[in-house]
């Protein structure tokens, strides 16, 4: 057995709806919109920090740039070459003293004008081991060949070598706050005149410390061969800044995310070292995850007061609809005598609650229709079982009757017999709704010559009738009350009675008219619709409104019975059917009778 399939219900129904097409395209349209402000918030945070860094590194450039030109100064201006020269050929130690602070005057005036305006320094070391500054010549005693960063300047030729080493010959600096590089000072390959010893402020990679990105990140400087040449910081070790130089490296120098880290890089123009701006990811980029975060919490609330909002209306939209489901299972309740109505929130409901108590007042009259028709009938089967006589007793107690009548020579009785068996006959044997116009005229016939013998030679009956017309279907029993109905009523107190019935073919109708000069209706309305008990008297107890039923209601209301109520003498009515034919194999009942 198959299981019924459950349907799904408003509530639930519209619960889905609104989420399917309003919460969930709405979702779809803030996760959308959060998606996109985050990128564009972390894109401007990105332009802004990689501003910040292409500016720093141009800085960065000129610094070296700059110290590299003062370097060069050295040997390629003439008089800086003659003083050089003139330091190596003093003959003694008082010229040598003399050269000695003219280089310092030199490199004072060097440091003033080219390197103060970013806070750099250089000192000049000697081939003797003499280190000459802007302000005293130190006599250093060190080992030129035992300085392992000296031995790379030289491999350098010209070129700067940076080394944080370097650093300690600056003693009136601190050399935690200067990166250091050195270069060899020779004029076209020739002799070796020195050392120029630069130390660059660590100052120059962090411009703004009052700047906020500063603080969530640092610049760091490696040398070409990847030494880490400003330090590293408490956040960041040694180990971990040169992992994250391979990593930029491997991702072919692209900036962005590494591991926790956010990383900008780029190789300076000035010289072969790297740069790496390297800060937390999560708070450089706070404000966008913030908001990423925060618009998850309205998703969230907003998601929450969405459901409750919808099951509200849901429950405001069916509640309604839910107490007239129950108002309509009370209609099955008939000896209900009023319904109680809700107060309703909508109009729709309202008028389905007024068109509910409607249909529950219709149903209750048609309940107590077919009660009362069931009690007609069932009275009208009781009273046909007291009535009830079997056909056979009654068709041969008429033979036997007939046939004495016959024997004694009675023929007008046995005449009367033999028309009252043929109507009965035909009650009795023929079930059929319908039947030939031939048909129904024969049985006409037979109960016009009963009532002739009632009547005597009162009344005369004439049917004019076309041949074409015998062969069209008429239910049955339809003329025999209008003939019926001129006899008993018309015809009591007319001495020659005259009846005539006439049928014709109009078009796809038929229709039989019957006229008589009896008393008429004088001036009175008869009203087909309601039965009358005159009408129930005679054979048959059918009456003219219970032929107007049937056609009607075999037909439609536009055929039945039509009184002319313009006829000053007499009665006359029509009878309208359509014309229509026995589909199967033709009546022949009234020819086998003929």
């Amino acid at each position: 057995m198959r299981k019924k399939q459950q349907a799904p219900s408003i509530k639930f129904s519209l619960i889905i709806s609104i989420i399917a097409g309003v919460l969930l395209p709405l979702f779809a349209a803030l996760l959308v919109l959060c998606v996109m402000m985050q990128r564009t918030i972390s894109s401007n945070i990105a332009e802004s920090y990689q501003m910040m860094f292409d500016q720093n590194i141009r800085e960065i450039d000129m610094a070296i740039l700059q110290s590299n030109y003062v370097s060069s100064a050295m040997i390629t201006y003439t008089e800086n070459n003659g003083l050089l020269r003139e330091y190596y050929q003093a003959g003694n130690a008082y010229e040598r003293s003399v050269a000695a602070k003219k280089i310092r005057d030199m490199i004072l005036n060097r440091n003033v004008i080219n390197l103060a305006s970013f806070g750099g320094e250089m000192i000049l070391l000697m081939n003797d081991g003499l280190l000459i500054s802007s302000e005293k010549a130190v006599e250093t005693g060190l080992s030129l060949e035992g300085q392992a960063w000296l031995k790379k300047v030289r491999e350098e030729k010209s070129n700067p070598y940076w080394d944080t080493a370097i650093s300690a010959l600056f003693d009136q600096l601190n050399p935690d706050n200067y990166v250091t590089y050195g270069r060899e000072l020779t004029r076209y390959g020739q002799k070796v005149y020195g050392y120029a010893l630069i130390a660059l402020p660590k100052k120059l990679f962090f411009q703004s410390p009052d700047d906020i990105r500063y603080q969530k990140g640092r610049l760091f400087m490696f040398s070409s061969d990847e030494r880490l040449l400003t330090g590293a910081c408490e956040h960041y070790s040694e180990e971990r800044l040169a992992e994250i130089l391979q990593q930029w490296k491997a991702n072919d120098q692209k900036n962005g995310n590494y591991d926790d880290c956010y990383v900008l890089g780029k190789r300076l123009s000035s010289c072969s070292n790297v740069v790496l701006y390297v800060g937390n990811r999560h708070a450089i980029f706070e404000r966008s995850e913030q908001i990423f975060y925060y618009l998850w919490i309205f998703m969230a609330v907003i998601t929450a007061l969405s459901v409750a909002i919808t099951w509200c209306i849901s429950q405001y939209i069916t509640k309604p609809i839910l107490l007239l489901a129950g108002k309509i299972q009370q209609i099955e309740q008939i000896d209900t005598k009023e319904l109680v109505l809700e107060k309703n929130h909508f109009q729709e409901t309202l008028e389905l609650e007024h068109g509910m108590l409607r249909a529950k007042e219709r149903i209750r009259i048609l309940l107590e229709e077919v009660r009362h028709e069931a009690k007609m009938k069932e009275k009208a089967r009781f009273d046909a079982l007291k009535a009830q006589i079997k056909p056979h007793f009654l068709f041969n107690t008429l033979n036997a009757i007939h046939w004495k009548a016959s024997i004694n020579g009675d023929q007008e009785v046995a005449e009367v017999l033999s028309n009252l068996g043929v109507l009965l006959s035909e009650t009795y044997k023929n079930d059929n709704e319908l039947e030939t116009i031939d048909n129904a005229i024969y049985i006409l016939e037979a109960y016009v010559k009963i009532m002739e013998v009632r009547f005597g030679n009162k009344v005369e009956f004439f049917c004019v009738n076309s041949d074409e017309l015998g062969e069209y279907l008429i239910p049955r029993f339809c003329l025999q009350p209008l003939v019926e109905n001129s006899f008993i009523h018309g015809m009591s107190h007319t001495e020659n009675g005259l009846i005539v019935l006439r049928g014709e073919q109009n078009g796809n109708d038929i229709e039989l008219t019957l006229i008589d000069n009896g008393e008429g209706l004088h001036g009175k309305e008869l009203d087909l619709s309601k039965e009358s008990e005159d009408n129930k008297r005679g054979i048959t107890g059918i009456g003219l409104s219970n032929i107007h039923k049937r056609i009607q209601t075999l037909y439609g209301p536009d055929y039945g019975l039509n009184i002319d109520t313009t006829v000053e003498i007499g009665f006359k009515i029509s009878l309208r059917i359509p014309a229509m034919k026995r589909e199967a194999k033709a009546d022949e009942s009234a020819d086998s009778r003929r």
